[in-house]
């Protein structure tokens, strides 16, 4: 039986995550979609240029210069970094005369991004599979039949975004064949937050740890005082969602300029790039300080249940009847936005580079520097022989 070998080349961190949890699913699943008389496998091999490189040309050459190497049929680039054709949010590009593809997993938006990349896979394989070998213009009307399959596949999962197929107005760019999401405004806010989802904003909660110490400190200490219980009664909901906004709000801020996350102009930079890369960054640290502030509301509404009595709270508050969970539930969202500003501002956060590593340009300039340092490593061993 024929062998083809498919090279999965996924930039580090969540590409190269989700690479390897679909690593042992692709072999079946190219059978069962593209050509079940062939033994498919699968080699992956991670490479932080396909995370840096901003535009398509680059990804694709990095990805044949792979594909020689290590002699794979073909090759499919997973990056982390929206691409654009025009105004247009690219989902993926097919170059035939190379063989190689790749997929820009923002365009996905949020969960579940692991299948649909999944399918995303099968249909550049299949498109490299029916092009490369020229089965498209044969006709072969079972071949033309998977292949509209698998594109009904990879749309079955953008219901609201739809995948287009499209062939690249000019040939600036090297792609035959590519895939935008429409319309253009649902595609951008899907990217956006596909953009957030691939800063994974998980990854910066452990980093709460020391705030969520000193927020809950202050607040509990604050709750000694009565002050807190009169001011939760005498407001209403308004001003609840307005302190809580302002909280985050500010949190948010904060983070910002004290890890120096907002990324400034440069001569490198492009401006609609940057305002996007920027976006992310408050949409990933909004994720990230909704959950931190949910851990601390939960905190301390455990806290004001237990050491709050509720005759003491009606005598002090001045209520006439029975205390109702209503007025904890408002003690402690006060409490929890008080002390999300005052922690915010009496702490910083445990790791500087775990922070900075939400920020596509930060992240950018790190898979740089390896790529260097691994082309300087290849240089030494070259001259030593």
């Amino acid at each position: 039986m024929k062998k083809m070998t498919v090279g999965i080349i996924p930039a580090p961190e969540l590409p190269e995550s989700i690479a390897y949890k679909l690593v042992d699913k692709l072999p079946d699943a190219f059978s069962g979609n593209i050509d079940k008389n062939l033994s498919w496998e699968v080699e992956i091999i991670r490479d932080p240029l396909t995370g840096a490189a901003e535009k398509v040309d680059e990804i694709i050459n990095r990805a044949t210069d792979l594909k020689q190497e290590h002699n794979w049929d073909y090759a499919v680039c997973l990056t982390d970094l929206p691409i654009f054709s025009g105004k247009d949010v690219v989902l993926g590009d097919v170059n035939d005369k190379e063989g190689v593809a790749q997929i820009s997993i923002p365009a996905f938006g949020i969960l579940p991004v692991g299948k649909r990349v999944e399918k995303a896979i099968i249909q550049m394989v299949s498109e490299l599979y029916y092009r490369v070998n020229g089965h498209g213009k044969a006709l072969n009307k079972d071949l033309d039949s998977a292949a509209l399959n698998n594109l009904r596949l990879l749309r079955s999962d953008s219901a609201f975004s739809p995948i287009r197929k499209i062939n690249p107005p000019d040939k600036i760019e090297k792609a035959d064949v590519r895939f935008i999401v429409v319309p253009r405004v649902n595609g951008r806010q899907r990217l956006l937050f596909g953009m957030a989802h691939a800063n994974r904003p998980w990854s910066i909660i452990p980093a709460f740890k020391r705030v969520v110490a000193i927020a809950f400190a202050t607040g509990a200490y604050g709750l000694v005082f009565p002050s807190l219980w009169k001011l939760s009664v005498a407001y209403g909901p308004t001003r609840f969602v307005v302190l809580m906004l302002a909280a985050m709000l500010g949190m948010i801020i904060w983070i910002i300029f004290a890890h120096n996350l907002w990324e400034k102009p440069t001569k490198k930079s492009h401006r609609k790039l940057r305002l996007l890369y920027n976006t992310a960054t408050v949409i990933t640290l909004g994720i990230a300080v909704l959950v931190y502030y949910t851990m601390l509301y939960i905190l301390f509404l455990i806290a004001v249940a237990f050491f709050v009595p509720p005759e003491v709270f009606t005598e002090t508050v001045g209520l006439e009847g029975e205390v109702g969970f209503k007025y904890y539930f408002h003690l402690t969202w006060l409490v929890t936005s008080v002390a999300t500003v005052v922690g915010a501002i009496g702490s910083g956060l445990e790791s500087d580079k775990v922070v900075r590593n939400i920020m596509y340009g930060y992240r950018q300039q790190q898979r740089y520097k390896e790529m260097e340092h691994y082309d300087n490593f290849l240089k030494d061993e070259e001259d030593y022989k």
